[in-house]
């Protein structure tokens, strides 16, 4: 938790700067919906863009802070060597400059005093104390990027692979449906035209049929049409009354037409 705190302090430009919400309830849903085979959110590019740059502007950081630290070792060594070079003991007026980076002028053959040495030791042991606070505080916070971007690279390389994999299966499923839906199409085609051909035959049969039926009626109501016109002329010629003809006999002399007359002269020969 104070890991968290001192990255808050030290980010919090970064943390209001995700328009889009993306925090811990915006991460568990975004797994949730991994898990229950759930399609993203439409913010969700958005939301790892802004993650994207997050990331970017820490990295940056991270970098100044390595410098910094550089800048702070390289300082610490540089006291340590002029302590070395002067015997154990600061830099005193001669060198004019103290440690702390303020130029005074010293008069060059007048020895420091014990209250400037110790006010110039004072001074460099508060200075390398900040430093070496600084230099803890950039470290911490280093080992707390350095884990929290190992986190977050793991997550959205795990988050990556869920989304490729249910893509693929997602693209699979709908493959397979289009698939099926092809195949049943095509034999729903293949049974119509089946069906229609076997209309069509089954048409075809019943018309050679009528038509057949039709022939094999003809002669014999031609025959009895022709009976029927003898009749009514020898019953004309004995002075007889014409016979009644019912609607169906004339509905059959109608379909039989001139074919009808034909057999009718024939009889009439064949009876004379």
């Amino acid at each position: 938790m104070a890991t968290l705190a001192l990255l808050q302090d030290y980010v919090p430009t970064i943390m209001a700067q995700n328009p889009n919400g993306l925090g811990a309830n915006a991460n568990a849903a975004m797994y949730n919906g991994v898990n229950g085979s759930i399609m993203p959110s439409a913010g969700h590019y958005s939301d790892m863009q802004t993650l994207m740059q997050n990331m970017e502007t820490l990295s940056g950081w991270l970098q100044q802070n390595r410098e910094e630290w550089s800048q702070l070792q390289e300082g610490l060594s540089r006291v340590e060597r002029m302590g070395i070079q002067n015997g154990g003991t600061l830099p005193g007026p001669r060198e004019g400059e103290q440690l702390n980076g303020d130029a005074e002028a010293h008069d060059p053959d007048q020895p420091p005093t014990t209250t400037q040495l110790s006010n110039a030791l004072s001074a460099a042991q508060a200075r390398i104390a900040h430093l070496e606070s600084t230099l803890n505080t950039h470290s911490t916070l280093q080992t707390l990027y350095e884990e929290t971007l190992s986190d977050a690279t793991d997550r959205i390389r795990q988050y990556t692979y869920e989304q490729q994999q249910h893509t693929i299966a997602l693209h699979k499923h709908y493959t397979t449906l289009l698939s099926q839906s092809r195949n049943e199409t095509i034999e729903a085609q293949l049974t119509h035209q089946a069906w229609q051909s076997h209309m069509e035959r089954l048409s075809e049969g019943v018309r050679e049929a009528m038509r057949a039926r039709a022939e094999e009626k003809r002669p014999w109501l031609g025959r009895i049409q022709g009976l029927k016109e003898e009749n009514r002329v020898l019953r004309k010629m004995v002075g007889w009354e014409p016979p009644a003809e019912d609607s169906e006999d004339e509905e059959e002399g109608e379909q039989s037409g001139e074919r009808g007359r034909g057999s009718v002269g024939s009889g009439q020969q064949g009876m004379h």
